[in-house]
Order: C-alpha cells, then structure tokens, then sequence
C-alpha cells in the first residue's frame, strides 16, 4: 500500500506536469500565437525548472523524516495551478508591445506563468525517491520503477491533455481541475505519514577478517 501510494503520486504528478505543458502552449496562443518560438519557451522554462527542482528538491529529501513535506509541495504546487487561469490573460495583455512582438518575448511569458508550478512539481521526484527507498539490495528496483511510472504519467498526460482535454474541455477549467487534484493530493500526503524509512546498512566485517586485514597492513 505504500509504494502504492507513492507510485500513485508520482503518475499524478509527471500528468500534471506534462499536461500543463501541453496545455501551457495554448494558454499562450492568444497573445503569442503557435510559433516554434512558443514551444521553444514552453520546451525551456520546463526543462530548465525541473533541473532546478530536482536540485532543491534533493536537498530537501536528504532532510525529510516523512511525506509531510512532500504535501506541502504538492498543495503549494495545485495552489500555483489554481493562480494561473485567473493572471495568464491580464498579465500577457499587460505586456508592452516591444515584448509581445519580440521573439523572446514568449520566453519572458512563459517564465513568469509556469516556472513556479513545474519547479515544485520538479522537486517531488527526489523526495519520492527517498521515500520509496526500502533498501540497498532494492535501491535500482525501486527507483527504476519510480522513473518507469512517472514517464508513464508524463505520457499520459501528453496524449490525454492533446487528445481528449484541449478538444473537449475548456483550457482555463482543464488547469483548475488539475489544482484541485495536485492540493488534494497534497492535502491526502499531509493526513496520512509515511515515514522514510531506507536506509544503507553497512555491512559488519568478522573479526577474523578485521584481524587479517590489520596484520597485512603491518
């Protein structure tokens, strides 16, 4: 149930993540239009976040005892969500026209709406990776998989946001619905802890083996 959990957290985020990325790219249209320019900011600002993210984000698993930190990002990530349908639109129209006419305008943009999202949903990855660790003879087993059910997410995210999200559901609702479900994931992590409980057992040397050891050395 555990890893359950965590592999669970981890589809939801890489689909939220991949699907705001998708969704991001129309959400710019209106002012920015559909360009190579718009998918080079969007292609940027996500990949350039998530190394960010993935850096704090290590940091902050070294010193996570349980999920409860994980929650907290994850809700301050649907938080994110839930803010940009409602500046997206004001804040592009805002933009002097030196800036919106400019081929790095979009970058700017891009920046400013979806860094902050997509840097929190970047440091998920590291924490869940500690949380799922059970054990050093496990360690590539677990991990590995947890990157195999993320991508899964990400793909997922992709193919439903372009297929069936951006033809039959509003942009603006499609990024509420996705907040909403990120802060009660979020909201579910901080109601229910799991502790991280890996950890590396060094392995004991015999006697006999330290004494030979010390006896070669001399």
């Amino acid at each position: 149930m555990r890893l359950f959990a965590l592999y669970a957290t981890s589809i939801i985020a890489g689909f939220c993540m991949m699907s705001l990325e998708i969704v991001g790219a129309r959400l710019l249209q209106p002012v920015f239009g559909s360009s190579i320019d718009v998918w080079a900011a969007i292609i940027t600002v996500f990949i350039l976040s998530l190394s960010i993210g993935y850096v704090i984000g290590g940091r902050v698993a070294d010193r996570a005892k349980s999920n409860a930190i994980l929650g907290w990002i994850l809700t301050a990530s649907g938080a994110c969500f839930m803010i940009i349908p409602a500046v997206a639109l004001p804040f592009m129209e805002a933009l002097p026209s030196s800036l919106t006419h400019a081929r790095w305008g979009v970058l700017v943009a891009a920046l400013v709406l979806f860094i902050a999202p997509s840097l929190l949903l970047g440091v998920v990855s590291p924490i869940l990776v500690k949380l799922v660790f059970v054990s050093a003879e496990r360690v590539g087993t677990t991990t590995g998989t947890l990157y195999a059910v993320g991508s899964f997410g990400n793909v997922l995210g992709i193919l439903v946001s372009n297929y069936v999200l951006l033809q039959y559901v509003d942009i603006n609702h499609t990024i509420y619905a996705e907040g909403i479900v990120l802060g009660l994931l979020g909201v579910a992590h901080l109601l229910r802890k799991i502790d991280a409980t890996g950890h590396l057992v060094a392995t004991e040397v015999p006697p006999a083996a330290r004494g030979s050891a010390a006896g070669a050395v001399l």
